[in-house]
């Protein structure tokens, strides 16, 4: 998952605004089964993740973005430009 596939299901500003947020919901591998269970189609996914609460959301957007998996390996640059 990238940051540009995050941008493209939600738009770069809301992207941006849940990835500043200072409160995600603390991710867990529940959530991380879930956000897969609801991976496709991409429409539906879309919807499903809007209807959560906004610090899941944000949470939702950090696994999609790859920004989790960058932070636990330290990486800032996801090869994306």
């Amino acid at each position: 998952m990238t940051l540009r596939t995050a941008e493209l299901l939600w738009g770069e500003e809301v992207v941006r605004l849940a990835l500043a947020e200072p409160a995600p919901e603390p991710p867990t591998e529940a959530l991380s089964a879930e956000v897969e269970r609801h991976a496709d189609p991409p429409g539906a996914f879309r919807a499903w993740a809007l209807s959560q609460p906004w610090p899941r959301f944000c949470t939702i957007v950090r696994i999609v973005s790859g920004a989790y998996r960058r932070e636990l390996l330290g990486d800032e640059d996801d090869g994306e430009g």
